[in-house]
C-alpha cells in the first residue's frame, strides 16, 4: 500500500459564496472533516498545491494524516472533490474520518493487467472493464487498487466479481455474477450485414405485367 500523505489542514472561521472564493484566491480549498466519531463537521481550508498533487493520483483509496487546526492529527479519506467544470480547479473537498476497527464503503480503482497477452484483444478483440469497484474493507486494509488480471481471455470470455482475488479483510458489494472485465468483438471486424439484392429485370417484368393486367381488369369493370 501507498505510504500515508500528512495534509495540514488550517482553520476557516467565515462561510459562504463569497468566502469561498476569497479563499481560492489566496491558494487554498475550502474542506470539511466528517464522520461516526465526530459530533460537528469540523471546516477548514488546505493548500491547494498540496491537494492537487494527491488528486492527481489514485486519491478514491488513499489514506491521509490530516493535521488539524488544534494540532491534532486524524486519519482520513477524500470522500468527494468538487472541481471546476471549465478549469478543473479544485472548488471543494469533504474528508471521511476513519475509525480503526470499523470497516467503511470505498470504491477502489480496477487496474487491468495483460491485456498485451490477451489471444481475444490479439485476434482483434476489444477489451471493456469497470474502472471501479465499490468495497467493504477495514481502514488499515484499503488497497490502492483491486487488479484484474485478463491475460486469458479470448474473444467473448469474462472476468465477473465472483472471480476476482480480493486481499484479506476486502468484501466487494457487487453482484457476483457482475461483468468486471470481459473482451467483445470489435465493429471494425464484424462481417458486415448482407446488402439488400437489387430485383433483377425478370422480377421487374413480372412486376410490371401484374400493373398492367391490373389496370386492365379495373378498365374492363
Amino acid at each position: 500500500m501507498a505510504n500515508i500523505v500528512t495534509l495540514v489542514m488550517e482553520s476557516r472561521e467565515k462561510t459562504g459564496k463569497g468566502e469561498n472564493g476569497r479563499i481560492r484566491r489566496a491558494g487554498y480549498v475550502p474542506c470539511i472533516i466528517y464522520g461516526p466519531e465526530i459530533k460537528e463537521n469540523i471546516k477548514g481550508k488546505v493548500n491547494m498545491r498540496e491537494l492537487e498533487k494527491i488528486l492527481a493520483g489514485r486519491w478514491e483509496s488513499a489514506r491521509l494524516n490530516v493535521k488539524l487546526p488544534d494540532g491534532n492529527e486524524e486519519l482520513c479519506i477524500i470522500r468527494e472533490a468538487q472541481r471546476h467544470p471549465i478549469t478543473d480547479m479544485p472548488l471543494h473537498v469533504d474528508f471521511l474520518h476513519l475509525v480503526k476497527g470499523r470497516k467503511i464503503t470505498i470504491n477502489v480503482p480496477v487496474e487491468v493487467i495483460g491485456r498485451e497477452e490477451s489471444q481475444g484483444v490479439k485476434d482483434g478483440g476489444v477489451l471493456e472493464f469497470s474502472h471501479e469497484l465499490e468495497i467493504e474493507t477495514l481502514p488499515m486494509s484499503i488497497p490502492d487498487v483491486i487488479t484484474v488480471d485478463v491475460s486469458g481471455l479470448n474473444v467473448g470470455d469474462a472476468i465477473h466479481v465472483k472471480d476476482l482475488k480480493l486481499p484479506e479483510n476486502v468484501a466487494a458489494l457487487a453482484d457476483p455474477e457482475d461483468v468486471v472485465a470481459i473482451v467483445v468483438t470489435s465493429r471494425g471486424v464484424e462481417d458486415a450485414a448482407p446488402e439488400e439484392e437489387a430485383p433483377s429485370a425478370a422480377d421487374v417484368e413480372v412486376v410490371a405485367k401484374g400493373k398492367a393486367a391490373k389496370e386492365e381488369e379495373e378498365e374492363s369493370k
